[in-house]
């Protein structure tokens, strides 16, 4: 039986026809359906990844909202994405990678635990749900990853999910021309926040895949990446999220002064859009603008706090009312509706805690914080540990990660769902990578390994011989 490439592995020319290490007709019958079951739900995770980012006007306009506390059309999808982890981990339930459940175990266990004592149990448990989503695509690469040519087809499945976006973006830039002073790209997304923090995991890896040393990108598809990166830029800028300019523009600082000199002039070229367009001037001038008042009682129409101001002044009376239950929390989704309590500036309807670390601590109390900073940290130690196996590649990376850190100090991030799960998707990826190429060098006891396939930018190792590792 013949394999069928997808369409990212004919990118490669064929190269990827084969990437398990025993053919069909040797199998035995209980291998071959593992095999075929494995074939299948590689194909559900890709179909999910291009067409995910694209989807929620469709989930619209079925009658289910997008956001993460639904339980609309889009919670399908969250079936399937916990379905497909759930059934590769229970393929090899011995031997699933120690980050797997190490890394995220604490978090999601403080998570589901908080429900029990939330104010609302059935927002808690779908909110809990979605995070267990995040984990299942940060986990499924460990699974599915079997050479390092799967890591070229993972990244490119990510951008190529950017595509539908990226041409409905003129639809929505056409419609928005009336009152562009307002306007705010958001392309197919729910937000233009949650736009913008896709599109900036974009860049990175567009920049990731010139960096990298590991990946095999035919020419033609690394200069086509390269002229992508304006177009993701400019949406960028049309979203108006300023948070997400900031993290942008650190990461591409960092590609120019470490990797490629050349991008420092194309830098110059981001202050001639901003002096050609006032609304984008505004909406930078608002974030720095100063307001002193002494009691919220001063602020009318004409004396506003600015946006930044403003989360300070609900983090800052926040903080107590953590400190009133601080090793568990008040529970999760305790935040919103508790506002209107502490916050006089907000109405009756709440508002969410704009900093995710925050809101972990309002929530889940100092355990969460401790787990968060425990899942997070995790990862950026496997990345800082294996860079001198990729160091351009794992420095972008690296700065992927520190855009995510950035941004959830000042917005809802665990509530962007689409955009998480591509998020996790390439840091589960990598860290996949990392784990199965240092496996390589550890002996191994006959009988008990995996395949695992170790290539580089022109194909397979110095040794030309596949390694098999515990």
């Amino acid at each position: 039986m013949k394999s069928v490439p997808s369409p990212v592995d004919a990118i490669h020319g064929g190269v990827l026809q084969h990437d398990t290490e025993r053919s069909w007709p040797t199998m035995s019958v209980r291998e071959a359906n593992n095999e075929a079951i494995w074939r299948l739900l590689r194909a559900v995770v890709f179909g999910v990844l291009l067409v995910r980012a694209s989807s929620d006007p469709i989930f619209n306009l079925l009658g289910g909202d997008s956001g993460a506390a639904s339980m609309g059309v889009g919670a399908l999808f969250n079936v399937v994405a916990i379905a497909v982890a759930v059934v590769l981990l229970a393929q090899t339930p011995l031997r699933a990678p120690f980050p797997v459940l190490a890394i995220w175990g604490p978090f999601l266990l403080i998570a589901f635990g908080s429900t029990l004592y939330a104010p609302d149990f059935k927002a808690a448990v779908r909110l809990a749900s979605v995070l267990l989503t995040y984990w299942a695509f940060f986990a499924m690469p460990f699974f599915l990853l079997r050479s390092s040519l799967d890591v070229t087809r993972f990244v490119l499945v990510v951008i190529a999910s950017s595509i539908p976006p990226s041409l409905y973006a003129f639809v929505d830039i056409a419609r928005g021309l009336s009152n562009f002073s307002e306007f705010r790209l958001q392309s197919t997304f729910s937000h233009p926040n949650i736009y913008a923090f896709y599109l900036v995991l974009q860049v990175g890896l567009a920049l990731y895949v010139r960096a990298s040393r590991i990946l095999r990108v035919p020419p033609l598809i690394r200069t086509l990446v390269t002229l992508y990166i304006p177009a993701l830029i400019f949406f960028l800028l049309l979203t108006k999220t300023r948070s997400a300019w900031g993290a942008c523009g650190l990461m591409c600082l960092v590609y120019a002064v470490k990797i490629d000199r050349r991008f420092l002039l194309a830098l110059l070229l981001v202050p001639v859009l901003f002096v050609g367009n006032p609304s984008l001037r505004e909406r930078l001038a608002d974030v720095t603008a100063a307001t002193e008042v002494d009691n919220f009682s001063q602020l009318n129409d004409d004396n506003r706090l600015n946006s930044y101001v403003w989360r300070q002044a609900l983090w800052e009376s926040a903080i107590p009312v953590v400190l009133e239950r601080p090793l568990l929390g008040h529970g999760l989704e305790s935040f919103k509706p508790a506002t209107p309590s502490f916050f006089s500036l907000i109405g009756p309807q709440g508002i969410d805690g704009h900093n995710f670390y925050l809101q972990a601590s309002f929530e889940m109390g100092l355990l969460g914080l401790l787990a968060l900073i425990w899942l997070l940290g995790c990862v950026a130690y496997r990345l800082v540990k294996g860079l001198r196996r990729d160091p351009p590649g794992l420095l972008i990376i690296l700065c992927i990660l520190a855009t995510y850190l950035l941004e959830s100090y000042s917005d809802n991030m665990h509530f962007y769902l689409s955009f998480n799960w591509y998020f996790w998707f390439v840091m589960g990826t990598i860290c996949a990578w990392l784990y199965k190429d240092e496996a390589v060098a550890t002996p191994v006891r006959p009988g008990h390994g995996v395949a695992w396939r170790r290539e580089g930018r022109h194909g397979t190792g110095a040794t030309g011989r596949t390694d098999h590792v515990a």
